[in-house]
């Protein structure tokens, strides 16, 4: 999977978040760069995206029931 936005590893590398993400500590891609499958789906990433806040929240709801 290519990424198709700037993303960032947090401080303890547990989460990836996107650009001006106050939480950003290293940069992990820019758009074009190949991201291992196996990344994208412990971070959760669609088509090369981090899920919107409005999908991310509904995923969490799903997990909680």
């Amino acid at each position: 999977m290519q990424a198709q936005e700037r993303l960032y590893l947090t401080e303890k590398k547990d989460k990836l978040v996107g650009e001006g993400d106050k939480r950003a500590s290293f940069l992990y891609a820019i758009p074009g760069d190949e991201i291992p499958e196996e990344a994208a789906a412990k971070f959760g990433l669609k088509e090369g995206k981090l899920p919107s806040n409005k999908e991310a929240k509904a995923g969490e709801n799903k997990d909680a029931k």
